[in-house]
């Protein structure tokens, strides 16, 4: 039995069927629903980052599930209307500037995060600036610590 303390990592692979991550998604939100546990949805193709930032989160407080590519990421958001959205820019097929931009047409109310390690981002970023996106971007590597203490300043706001 999951619960929200425990380091819930959801696989979303090419292996894995869109059947078996919705019905993951469905048993932790049900779990988690009736405790304060913000949840928050970590994207990024780099597997080990991916899954240690969710492991840190689960064990600062957060309900974190993972994703590895921005459409799997997508079908995850819609069934869990995550509280946050953490992201990497740079991702093949979907970049997490347009995944962010779906995500907040799906619902407003999700707080988004970017984080980038790549100097090419900047005109992803302005892109959507000019588009009328505008979102909290954080540069890799980035020290955990400092990932939650954003990720508090943010639910202030």
């Amino acid at each position: 039995m999951l619960d929200c303390g425990a380091a819930l990592i959801i696989q979303a692979s090419e292996k894995s069927s869109e059947r078996f991550i919705a019905s993951q998604v469905r048993k932790s939100r049900a779990k988690a629903s009736g405790e304060d546990c913000p949840s928050i949805l970590v994207v990024d193709d780099e597997v080990k980052l991916a899954d240690t930032m969710t492991e840190i989160l689960n064990l600062s407080g957060f309900c974190a599930f993972t994703a590895y590519d921005g459409r799997m990421a997508l079908e995850i958001a819609e069934e869990l209307q995550p509280d946050y959205l953490l992201t990497d820019v740079v991702m093949p097929e979907m970049n997490g500037v347009d995944l962010a931009i779906a995500v907040r047409r799906q619902r407003p109310e999700t707080m988004i995060l970017l984080f980038s390690g790549q100097a090419g981002t900047i005109d992803l970023l302005e892109d959507a600036r000019a588009a009328g996106h505008s979102f909290d971007v954080l540069e890799k590597p980035m020290h955990p610590l400092r990932l939650i203490e954003h990720l508090k300043r943010m639910r202030l706001r």
